[in-house]
């Protein structure tokens, strides 16, 4: 059994393939409830703030899907990098509302120093309009995964 949906088991596949990529988790959040007061609390630090600071907090119905992406530091996990930041750039400028932003822990913990240890890349996808399934979600995934393979043969994207 998948711990996963199959349209994001997919996508998580398809990026698993590229170069320097060590990692990825993903989770949904409902980001209707979450308002400037809950975005300064430590359990909603993986949150994109800007952006849900510029429409006061979530929207109705809208959830946040988060793909969190871990890299190997090596030249090659920066040249995937830059390749999703392209495509997801690309598939915004089509009307998707996707962002890729770069996510780390703070410096120093009483536990000890972790600058250099926990750079992460988020990869989120806000949907709204989702009310009674998931599927539209699982749709709109589907097609990244689809369009994210077509893009790596088409720019020979070398993969592991």
């Amino acid at each position: 059994m998948n711990a996963y949906p199959v349209a994001i088991e997919e996508f998580h596949n398809t990026i698993m393939m590229l170069r320097g990529i060590t990692g990825i988790e993903s989770g949904v959040e409902n980001l209707e409830p979450v308002d400037s007061v809950l975005l300064r609390q430590a359990p909603f630090a993986h949150l994109p703030h800007a952006a849900l600071y510029r429409t006061g907090g979530g929207l109705e119905n809208e959830v946040l899907i988060q793909f969190e992406v871990m890299v190997d530091y090596s030249l090659e996990s920066m040249l995937s990098i830059e390749f999703l930041a392209w495509f997801v750039r690309d598939f915004a400028r089509g009307g998707t509302k996707i962002q890729l932003r770069p996510f780390a822990l703070p410096p120093d913990t009483p536990f000890g120093r972790q600058l250099g240890t926990s750079l992460k890349y988020h990869l989120e996808l806000f949907m709204d309009g989702v009310e009674d399934s998931l599927e539209p979600v699982y749709d709109v995934i589907r097609r990244l995964d689809l369009s994210l393979n077509k893009a790596i043969d088409l720019y020979e994207i070398p993969l592991k």
